[in-house]
């Protein structure tokens, strides 16, 4: 009964909104009034979310690489920054100079349960939400500023709902800005910096003209405190362009579909790697070292405690749509390698061989560990039986 009753729980007005079509999940005069009233929105959230940016203090000219290569890798103490107790406090340590009239599709790494409002005080235009989880849009009262602030919601596990993200956000990019965090999920990877990202963005700036911005970030919760680094924009019309030339030296002679999807895997691989580089340097800069030696199991670790922050600020429940939620990409390559891990360990715990097979076995339950939507509905699972 209890869970019935928590399935019916709804956000009057918007818990469908995710079921309109590319007409009617936003108005003309909704985009517009989101466009001019960006500003009192901004400051007002300020307030309710307790959140302090602080902004560079320096402009910052460099193309994106050499602005890397000009970094030191020294600590930064925190007493150098004006933080104000009892706020979230948000570090941007770069902002490009955006052109105030052009809409963008700024992508995002998705890292914390605050990751969506930490972007969005932060980005200096009104820019819609790319919403995946109907989770927020039902049940969250966050809902309401999400939809205050403008989304394109769809239900990750609809693939007809995922079909009109694309056309919607054409719609949105012919006057505002777009956010959209690809990796789809929150990343509880112990070992991946950056998640792969899913092809949205990509696709999305292709068919709109638009360029993509790369906002990264990094949030430390003990101290209440995040790091945002903003990149230049990446013009991904040009760097098709730049493929095309680079790709006709090394002839497959693939079928078009099969040539554009090829290109499209490499520009969001590059996405990719530059949000990692960008990551890399917030961490050597801003965060302390971790020694594996002071813990018994390091990764066990990092992860319990990712889960139990996400747990406590999202309210996870048993029955929540985890595969959807914390669906991630995996690459060919990932689902042969753990195809042949587990059935080298099924063939291990079943058949003997006449020597120790059990590292495939081990191999396999640290796969089984890394599987984000299984370890999640477990720990909310025996959480539940506590209770």
């Amino acid at each position: 009964m209890k869970e019935d009753k928590e399935k019916k729980r709804s956000n009057l007005f918007i818990s469908k909104l995710n079921e309109k079509d590319v007409n009617h999940f936003t108005s003309d005069i909704g985009l517009f009034l989101r466009r001019k009233c960006d500003v009192p929105y901004k400051l007002a959230a300020h307030e309710i979310c307790g959140v302090h940016v602080i902004k560079p203090s320096t402009e910052n000219l460099l193309p994106d690489e050499e602005y890397f290569n000009s970094l030191s890798e020294e600590k930064i103490p925190l007493s150098n920054y004006d933080l104000k107790k009892g706020k979230h406090n948000i570090i941007v340590e770069r902002y490009p100079k955006l052109n105030k009239k052009e809409p963008y599709i700024f992508v995002c790494n998705h890292t914390c349960p605050e990751d969506i409002e930490t972007v969005l005080n932060v980005l200096d235009r009104n820019a819609y939400l790319v919403l995946g989880s109907v989770k927020t849009l039902r049940e969250e009262s966050d809902g309401y500023l999400v939809w205050l602030n403008g989304t394109i919601p769809f239900d990750i596990s609809n693939n007809k709902e995922k079909s009109t993200v694309i056309p919607k956000a054409e719609r949105v990019l012919k006057t505002n800005s777009v956010l959209i965090f690809p990796e789809a999920s929150h990343n509880l990877h112990p070992n991946k910096i950056i998640n792969n990202l899913f092809d949205g963005p990509v696709n999305m700036a292709l068919s709109s003209g638009r360029k993509i911005v790369l906002v990264s970030l990094i949030r430390d919760n003990e101290k209440n405190v995040s790091y945002v680094d903003v990149s230049n924009p990446v013009d991904i019309t040009r760097l098709n362009e730049e493929l095309d030339e680079e790709f006709s030296y090394n002839d497959e002679n693939l079928p078009p579909k099969e040539y554009n999807k090829k290109k499209i895997k490499r520009m969001t691989a590059e996405l990719r790697d530059k949000m990692a580089t960008s990551v890399m340097h917030i961490l050597l800069r801003h965060e302390e070292v971790l020694i594996r030696k002071d813990y018994r199991n390091i990764e066990s670790y990092l992860r319990t405690m990712k889960i139990y922050d996400s747990t406590k600020k999202l309210h996870w429940k048993e029955f929540d749509d985890f595969e959807g939620e914390f669906k991630t990409k995996q690459v060919p390559a990932e689902q042969t390698h753990q195809q042949v891990i587990s059935n080298l360990a099924n063939l291990a715990a079943t058949k003997n061989v006449g020597f120790d097979q059990s590292s495939w076995i081990t191999l396999a339950d640290d796969l089984e560990n890394k599987d984000a939507p299984k370890v999640m509905k477990k720990y909310v699972k025996q959480l539940t039986k506590l209770k």
